[in-house]
């Protein structure tokens, strides 16, 4: 009788633990489905890889990124492939993540970390190419601004060694004085300019619901007395009911002072200059048009570049107003488009279409 109720007990406690077992097992399982379509939802490629190059599964965001055909199979044989073998090798030696930023061509990058589990290592990869497309910019940015410091530098040290002269004339030594100054207040903007352009580079614009009539509003009061002190005509056409467009009010109002200012400087007394709001099906066109000189046909693909000025002569500008145009427009999803005539009824339109805000969005 005692044999028999041990076993039965024992055929119960087995039984149990089977259960627990079981349970748990079901348990992890729940769990690690859920983790998974977690990591399905947030913008972070995974995979977990094996050491000979194959890959067991992928998500959805890291099959984009490295364009892998499945959810499983072997990696490509791509110009990345090395990269990602050597940080294997190094993090199963020193049994620690590895982390590289890849760029992948074309302004786009990759960052990735992985790090050994096992015999497999996990990768996950995230789209670094915003943070690569700035810090390239700022690259190209300071090397044009080194470019154009060397002019005015040679220019003032020139001067200086003028004023050094035992005796000089009185209108040698102003006229000296007013370079050095002209040229110093010129190297001050550019490098305003070019701290303004690392700023947009670094900091992506808050875009919410606006009123676009409110900031070009403010933007003409602003340039207004300018255009006035020059005789030129300054006026304003807004379409009547528009819609919220969706942006930044200050860095949209800092495109349309740049353009005024654009317009205003190469304008000559007499000319007009006209700020245009209405609605278009893509959203809300925008335009600063001028009766102004115009910017010759062979010019206009550069004008946009940092520090570009054609054959504009000494205009008192920084050369960085347009570059600073483009690249707050470009994160506001919008284009730049410039129309100019230098023969006939001269003048230059600057545009761009500005999205409206949609309820719920």
């Amino acid at each position: 009788m005692w044999t028999v109720e041990l076993r039965l007990a024992l055929l119960i406690l087995a039984t149990y633990t089977l259960l627990i077992l079981l349970l748990g097992r079901w348990s992890a399982r729940r769990e690690a489905r859920r983790a998974r379509s977690a990591l399905e939802r947030i913008p972070l490629g995974f995979l977990r890889l094996l050491p000979d190059g194959r890959y067991v599964e992928a998500n959805s965001i890291a099959r984009q990124l490295l364009s892998l055909p499945a959810a499983s199979g072997r990696l490509p044989e791509a110009r990345w492939r090395p990269w990602l073998e050597e940080d294997m090798q190094a993090a199963r030696a020193e049994w620690a993540g590895r982390s590289r930023l890849v760029a992948m061509g074309e302004g786009n990058a990759l960052q990735w970390w992985v790090a050994p589990e096992g015999e497999e290592f996990w990768l996950f990869v995230a789209d670094a190419g915003e943070g690569y497309r700035g810090l390239q910019m700022l690259r190209r940015w300071l090397a044009g601004l080194a470019h154009e410091l060397r002019t005015p530098l040679a220019t003032m040290l020139t001067h200086l060694e003028v004023l050094k002269l035992p005796s000089i004339a009185p209108e040698i030594r102003a006229q000296s004085l007013e370079i050095l100054e002209a040229e110093a207040r010129r190297m001050l903007r550019m490098a305003h300019g070019v701290l303004e352009l690392g700023r947009l580079a670094g900091e992506p614009p808050v875009l919410r619901p606006l009123d676009l009539t409110e900031v070009v509003r403010a933007a003409v009061a602003e340039k207004l007395p300018e255009a006035q002190a020059r005789r030129q005509t300054l006026t304003v056409e807004i379409e009547q009911g528009l819609p919220m467009a969706v942006g930044e009010a200050d860095r949209l109002k800092q495109v349309f002072l740049n353009l005024l200012d654009n317009a205003i400087r190469y304008s000559r007394p007499g000319d007009r200059i006209a700020v245009t709001l209405r609605r278009v099906p893509a959203g809300i066109q925008c335009t600063v048009a001028d009766t102004g000189p115009g910017i010759p046909e062979a010019h206009l693909p550069y004008v946009i570049e940092p520090f570009y000025r054609g054959d504009v002569g000494e205009s008192g500008g920084s050369g960085l107003g347009l570059a600073i145009v483009a690249e707050i427009l470009r994160q506001h999803r919008a284009g730049l488009e410039i129309e100019s005539r230098t023969e006939g009824e001269t003048g230059t339109a600057v545009r761009f279409t500005l999205p409206v805000w949609e309820e719920g969005g």
